[in-house]
């Protein structure tokens, strides 16, 4: 079969596809990734070992995405979900990622002709006419997309391919739009789907008929285990998530057993990515480490480190290490509740101290971990000297949190392997697929 994925230009999106694509390929399917023209998603696609199909402009996604800001047909999209508008966390993941991400392919207002013979759409929204072309010459049998890229359902169905969601983490854009609609049917669902008619031009252009799974998948691949889904009423397989972060010659340290307990630092590669400010103060988790006798490995390039008047001796400050390689020699890890670093350290049964971010799901995975025992949350955006220090020194000296990251870990290892779902997704595809 030919399998094309769609991944948008985020570093950690392409590491949680990598193994699965691995696995298609390893068994004999031809696989290519598309992705925007962005040369660090590129990159980290081909270091993968993976074809990577570069389309469109380069985009600043955050910037694309801040551009929606003010636009009030998201607004209503947002308030029709019920979401307060107060809550610190929920309502920017909903208002400032989900349906922003969404206006960034299908604007609130249209921005040409919808028809087959006009120009493309500008900006990121062009990426459709470019991904339905290769699509129609390529000829896929299956699309596994980014949960955020949306023109990529509209790809595979303009090519008779099946589709399906490789969520990155929780189902939130599923989540919204089960809100969404519950929201009109109590409004008295005469409005119309803003949803929906923000996608027609897009789909008139290109002859498609709107239809649910345009938006969550005729399935969705879900790498995270059941206990702590969102409760929806969708189809979905699950897949283990498979820790990867790259491929490195492993660093001459890293071949030694460390002399003194050695402490993971980061921050995430979104928020490299795709954040101005890095979620926890890296000068405050340096005061609070440096009168320990431990070894902190801080993965944090030089944009992350701006601020910091000085490194403490017991602090390895290195640009990336992958994950893979690092945390099998550690006794702790400090991080914002990414799902790539908080997946790696389940598998590898490495304590969590856990400062989450708002405005995203980073609260949700911290939370789970705190819940199997495997971790520490210190729900505040500023978490002074002290309180970081106490916490770390608990997950480096009580036995409990331990046998919590074993616990964690056997939840993951429950989840059948990238290897082991391929011949489902070969079902499945022959059962989807309308050519």
């Amino acid at each position: 079969m030919r399998i094309m994925f769609t991944v948008l230009p985020v570093t950690s999106h392409v590491m949680i596809m990598a193994p699965l694509a691995a696995a298609l390929q390893s068994a004999g399917h031809e696989v290519r990734v598309v992705t925007h023209d962005h040369p660090g998603t590129v990159a980290a696609i081909t270091g993968a070992g993976l074809a990577a199909v570069p389309l469109g402009a380069p985009i600043d996604l955050a910037g694309a995405v801040r551009d929606t800001f003010a636009n009030e047909t998201l607004e209503g999209i947002a308030r029709t979900t019920g979401v307060d508008p107060s809550d610190a966390n929920l309502w920017p993941m909903i208002r400032h990622y989900l349906v922003a991400s969404y206006a960034m392919y299908y604007p609130a207002e249209p921005t040409g002709p919808a028809d087959a013979t006009g120009p493309a759409a500008p900006g990121a929204a062009g990426i459709a006419d470019e991904m339905v072309e290769f699509a129609r010459e390529w000829r896929p049998d299956l699309v596994l997309w980014d949960p955020l890229f949306f023109p990529s359902p509209i790809a595979a169905r303009a090519c008779g391919a099946a589709h399906a969601r490789l969520l990155w983490g929780l189902d939130r854009f599923g989540w919204l739009r089960a809100e969404y609609l519950k929201g009109r049917t109590a409004a008295g669902g005469t409005e119309p789907d803003l949803m929906a008619g923000m996608m027609r031009p897009l789909l008139d252009r290109f002859g498609v008929a709107f239809d649910e799974d345009l938006l969550v998948g005729q399935w969705s691949v879900n790498p995270w285990p059941e206990p702590m889904r969102l409760p929806l009423d969708l189809d979905y397989l699950s897949v283990r998530p498979v820790p990867f972060n790259g491929v490195v010659a492993l660093p001459e340290w890293l071949r030694r057993t460390p002399e003194k307990p050695r402490v993971c630092f980061t921050l995430g590669t979104s928020g490299r990515d795709l954040f101005a400010e890095n979620g926890v103060s890296v000068p405050d988790v340096f005061a609070a480490v440096a009168d320990l006798d431990i070894e902190l490995v801080a993965t944090l390039n030089e944009a992350q480190l701006a601020g910091v008047d000085s490194v403490p001796d017991n602090v390895r400050v290195t640009p990336y290490v992958p994950m893979s390689l690092l945390l099998p020699t550690c006794s702790a890890i400090i991080h914002i509740g990414g799902a790539g670093s908080w997946s790696a350290a389940g598998a590898h049964a490495v304590p969590q101290l856990l400062v989450p971010k708002s405005g995203s799901e980073y609260l949700d995975f911290a939370r789970y971990a705190a819940g199997k025992g495997a971790g520490i949350v210190i729900e505040d955006a500023r978490p002074t000297v002290a309180t970081l220090r106490e916490a770390l020194l608990r997950l480096l000296h009580e036995p409990s949190f331990q046998e919590g990251t074993a616990a964690l870990r056997e939840d993951l290892g429950r989840l059948p392997s990238p290897v082991e779902i391929v011949p489902e997704l070969e079902a499945r595809t022959l059962r989807h697929r309308s050519r």
